[in-house]
């Protein structure tokens, strides 16, 4: 855990308040042209999220869970098997975001083709991608971390 914020995490707050800000205006916009209410919630749905996400960043609170699970597992002598829940953990969510995708994918092509549609299923879909993103992060999956804190920095 570092010392203070790195400029990658300066950036990520920057972008996470710049999507939740973005995703209120559009919910501000479904509401005003009377799109159907799920426009709306999902709009706000997706704010609040970003602004979740923004608060774990400014705050360091995924690197304190994480170290967290780290002693308890520590303190239970259960930090060699890790290895077990971890990958079930990550095997789990490749599920249940492929059934998302899956379901959003469904949802897209069965329903309407209207743009506003399109566009708040893809930005649900990039929702649950980042839930599951911070997921992966707080399991610590030594091959998941290597991509996720290698070159990409995610």
């Amino acid at each position: 855990m570092s010392d203070g914020p790195s400029a990658l995490r300066l950036a990520a707050v920057a972008l996470y308040a710049l999507v939740a800000l973005t995703c209120v205006w559009a919910g501000n916009i479904a509401g005003r042209v009377r799109a159907p209410s799920w426009h709306w919630r999902g709009w706000v749905a997706l704010a609040v999220l970003f602004f979740v996400l923004l608060a774990l960043r400014v705050t360091m609170a995924e690197d304190v869970l994480r170290n967290s699970f780290r002693t308890i597992l520590r303190a239970s002598e259960a930090y060699d098997n890790r290895r077990d829940w971890q990958a079930l953990v990550v095997a789990g969510l490749g599920l249940v975001v492929a059934g998302l995708a899956a379901w959003l994918s469904y949802r897209a092509l069965q329903g309407s083709r209207r743009r506003p549609d399109v566009a708040l299923m893809l930005a649900l879909g990039a929702g649950f991608a980042m839930i599951g993103l911070v997921v992966l992060r707080l399991v610590s999956f030594h091959w998941v971390d290597r991509m996720l804190n290698g070159p990409l920095k995610l």
